[in-house]
């Protein structure tokens, strides 16, 4: 049964501006200049007293760096998190907290690029970009110390860069956590026009919108953009994260259904019932239970 928090923030989502956004796709490119024109969010004061923090442009966007004040711990050194917003939308501050929740049970230090957004910048080039930092990153860190992880399209784009770094041959991370994943930019799935009936933030009209201004030339199915369809077998161990009141279960549940197959990659799935769209991001009992089993598997999985 969800906590009273969690029934108190579904009723009240509907107010909120990623609804109301949601509900109206065809007016998202009208409403992209105002929300471009609003800064980037930053880590705010409560963090700086907890972490080192600091924040690199060389790379032509944004690299923040959180390193928890003293030495990180060695069973779970680095994140690698791709924030969500699909594809289109900057960086949130639950973003920054959520990262450092993360980073307080894991010891870990995390990486939180601020990667250029759709349609400005297309899924190639977005991934090409987020390809060549993970580069960086495996060899400061070594890549079996590294965990992929993302939420919502974050979530999407780090099983998508996954899937690119075993075809290209490159060091894999060691093990990938997808929050709420949009694994689908068609919105395919056919169970999704009855769980929008529950959703009360995210709209499959939303979803296909957004994924039309990411993926540019490549086709909608594409691994790139929809990496649900892509190569599994011989990814690093993953996570799989997702809630019941969220339409983009039906993409987590087909991950998992794939998963199911002889061959592919160890996994764990943790389907929350009545869990909105990346309920971990806000200060709910569920949000903490969600960090604690990602901890434990980060730990698990190292061993």
């Amino acid at each position: 049964m969800a906590s009273l928090q969690a029934k108190a923030l579904n009723l009240a989502l509907p107010m909120l501006a990623i609804s109301r956004f949601s509900a109206a796709p065809e007016l998202i490119e009208e409403r992209l200049p105002k929300m471009r024109a609003r800064p980037q969010e930053r880590p705010r004061k409560r963090l700086h007293a907890r972490f080192d923090i600091t924040e690199d442009n060389s790379r032509g966007y944004p690299l923040i760096t959180l390193q928890p004040k003293g030495r990180a711990d060695e069973d779970a050194r680095h994140l690698l998190y791709l924030h969500g917003g699909g594809y289109i939308v900057d960086i949130a501050d639950v973003h920054y907290d959520l990262v450092g929740r993360l980073c307080d049970a894991t010891g870990a230090s995390v990486s939180v690029p601020l990667y250029p957004l759709a349609p400005e910048t297309k899924a190639v080039d977005v991934l090409g970009a987020m390809r060549a930092l993970y580069g960086e990153l495996a060899e400061q860190y070594g890549a079996h110390n590294i965990t992929i992880m993302g939420d919502s399209a974050g979530g999407g784009m780090s099983l998508a860069l996954a899937q690119m770094l075993k075809a290209d041959g490159g060091p894999l991370p060691g093990r990938l956590v997808l929050y709420s994943p949009w694994l689908d930019a068609a919105a395919s799935g056919e169970d999704q026009p009855e769980l929008a009936k529950r959703d009360r933030m995210l709209t499959i009209g939303m979803l296909r919108k957004c994924g039309e201004l990411y993926r540019g030339d490549l086709a909608v199915d594409d691994p790139r953009v929809s990496p649900l369809h892509g190569e599994l077998e011989g990814l690093p161990p993953m996570a799989i994260f997702a809630g019941t009141r969220d339409v983009l279960v039906s993409d987590a549940r087909r991950l998992v259904e794939r998963l199911q197959a002889p061959g592919m990659p160890e996994h764990t799935y943790h389907e929350y019932a009545d869990m909105m769209h990346v309920w971990m991001a806000v200060p709910i009992p569920e949000a903490k239970k969600v960090i604690a089993q990602t901890a434990q598997f980060l730990k698990e999985a190292a061993a």
